[in-house]
């Protein structure tokens, strides 16, 4: 008896994370051999690893793009981080002037506003500058982010940073991350179709 739809969220993380150029085609592939019969943990597993072996191939054949793109959003972040820092300050300032402020969450609502907006202005721009390989260049950028917040935040941990410190840096970074991904594009379905045309034209 053959089955039906393949696992809705292994193929949506396929179709939004897959790097590689034949994507569309590896769906399809994966998509039928499924049909046939192979069992759900098989199509997760090989969704995960195409996502995941797709990714390395793609920043290891275009090594100078991606360290492009990881420059590019870092100086995105760079820039925002002095925007967030003035933006705390002056709530701060104004919560001391005032003794009626009761604005906690103002500034929790601000800050978090920026913190998203710049992940989506640095995706945004890395996915502009860099069509030829833009859901790696997006993706290792995030992946870059996550990677350094993670060593930043372990190193303030040991030093005996206030936890509520730490909770409130580590809330930012998923943030900041799933920012990263949506101004660059990989959410999009008008890229995922764009993509799948594009190896359709180039089998055809």
């Amino acid at each position: 008896m053959l089955k039906t739809e393949p696992p809705a969220i292994a193929t949506w993380m396929l179709q939004h994370f897959g790097s590689s150029p034949n994507n569309a085609e590896l769906m399809g592939d994966l998509d039928e051999r499924y049909r046939q019969g192979r069992s759900r943990t098989w199509y997760w597993r090989q969704a995960s690893a195409a996502i995941v072996v797709s990714f390395l191939k793609e920043v290891w054949a275009h090594k100078l793009l991606t360290v492009r793109a990881i420059f590019v959003g870092w100086s995105v972040f760079v820039v925002s981080r002095y925007g967030f820092n003035l933006t705390r300050e002056l709530l701060f300032a104004l919560a001391s002037w005032s003794r009626f402020w009761r604005g906690d969450w103002i500034t929790i609502a601000v800050q978090t506003t920026e913190v998203v907006l710049a992940g989506v202005a640095a995706g945004w721009l890395v996915a502009r500058l860099h069509r030829q390989s833009q859901k790696a260049m997006v993706l290792a950028y995030a992946v870059y982010f996550a990677g350094v917040q993670i060593v930043w935040l372990t190193t303030d941990l040991l030093r005996g940073a206030p936890l509520q410190f730490l909770i409130y840096a580590i809330s930012f970074t998923p943030m900041m991350d799933v920012g990263i991904l949506v101004g660059g594009g990989l959410f999009s379905t008008r890229t995922n179709r764009d993509a799948s045309e594009h190896t359709s034209a180039a089998i055809g």
